[in-house]
């Protein structure tokens, strides 16, 4: 019966004399909590969890981002002090003795002002597109993977690498030690690609426009839990948002008159069209679901 519980082909009266058996008999729960282990292991393997929190960190000073981008400040032209840049980033926390979190890839570029975006689920066309449009590309990548001393990336070195060029069956490379272009097998950075997610951060001094690319998190579901959660979270993000408003000296009004500070949606929660709710509930959602996808667990402690 235990078998068929894990299965979830039991009825009611089943589960619940599982529940109860599961409660006095220690070898039980043990395969139980293992079951549940395994099944935590199987989702976060078929979530796609993104390494944001990763860190770039392949060569001997753990400095790879870092060498990106002040390679890209110099190419630019701009006149840099290169240990002062280093002592901002460690100031900042974008680079750290164990090298840069993937999410600060790119920072240095915006504090000299560059427009810089950054992808996950980026492709080897809009790779490609990005050089095409004059944009400095940095990749991070598996470092034994690109270098061919790994088959696959279950202890990912990860590594950020200057993007020269990508022409449908190579890519190449900067090596940033010799300053040579580097060429490898498209097939191979793809492998190598794909244990970050296919993250890559552009940079240009005239941006295009902007082009907001949000993490895909379509395929996180969500529990009953969580789903109610996000109602919780919708209200408390339209009562945060009324808050600062109210501060700032806005007050209601039937229609929205900046000049009098006034804005129809200073209303309860409870009162907002439905149009208005759905945003709020969206934004909540897409929330949650970005949380998981990063790899990260919401447990309900009122259920202990």
């Amino acid at each position: 019966m235990l078998a068929a519980f894990l299965d979830g082909n039991v009825s009611g009266n089943e589960a619940a004399q599982v529940l109860d058996a599961i409660a006095t008999d220690g070898e039980a729960a043990e395969i139980l909590g293992l079951s549940a282990a395994i099944d935590r292991e199987v989702e976060l393997e078929e979530r796609r969890i993104l390494p944001m929190w990763a860190l770039a960190a392949a060569n001997p000073e753990n400095l790879c981002s870092f060498d990106c981008e002040t390679y890209i400040l110099n190419r630019l032209g701009f006149d840099i002090d290169s240990w002062t840049l280093l002592e901002t980033a460690k100031a900042n926390n974008w680079v750290r003795e164990e090298g840069t979190p993937l999410h600060h890839v790119g920072r240095l570029l915006e504090l000299k002002g560059l427009h810089v975006e950054r992808k996950y689920d980026a492709s080897l066309d809009e790779l490609a597109a990005a050089l095409r449009e004059g944009r400095e590309v940095v990749a991070v990548v598996d470092n034994a993977l690109l270098d061919g001393k790994a088959s696959d990336c279950k202890t990912p070195s990860y590594h950020a690498i200057y993007v020269t060029s990508a022409d449908g069956d190579r890519v190449g490379y900067l090596n940033l030690g010799t300053l040579a272009e580097e060429r490898v097998a498209a097939d191979i950075f793809l492998r190598a690609w794909k244990c970050s997610g296919n993250y890559m951060v552009t940079a240009t001094m005239q941006p295009n426009g902007y082009n907001p690319q949000p993490i895909d998190v379509a395929d996180i579901d969500l529990d009953a839990d969580l789903l109610d959660l996000t109602e919780a979270i919708a209200e408390n993000a339209h009562d945060t948002w009324a808050r600062a408003r109210m501060d700032e000296g806005w007050t209601y009004g039937p229609v929205r008159d900046d000049a009098r500070r006034q804005h129809p949606d200073l209303i309860p929660y409870a009162q907002l069209p439905d149009s208005e709710k759905e945003y709020d509930r969206i934004m909540a959602m897409n929330t949650l679901r970005l949380v998981k996808r990063l790899g990260f667990e919401i447990v309900n402690t009122n259920n202990r």
